[in-house]
């Protein structure tokens, strides 16, 4: 059994710059002649950088993405980024 979820990290401030981390969460989950084994890994997949002038996302890779795009795939960024 496999289980992925997207979440939102906790914020940070760096240099006057609050970084949002969002990460994929994945849990595997198996059972074979009697063991039971589980195997979880939490990675990086976007961040969003909030500054007094502007609210930018970027992909793990650098890749700008639309804030709107993150929204979706991550509830609750729309409440963190009202708080910052």
């Amino acid at each position: 059994m496999e289980t992925e979820k997207i979440g939102i990290e906790a914020p940070f401030a760096i240099a006057g710059v609050t970084l949002v981390p969002i990460v994929k969460t994945s849990l595997n989950c198996w059972q074979s002649k009697g063991c039971l084994s589980v195997f979880g890994i939490k990675q990086p997949v976007s961040v969003i950088a909030v500054s007094p002038q502007v609210k930018r996302a970027f992909l793990i890779s650098g890749e700008e993405v639309s804030l709107d795009q993150l929204t979706k795939e991550a509830p609750g960024i729309k409440e963190i980024l009202a708080r910052i």
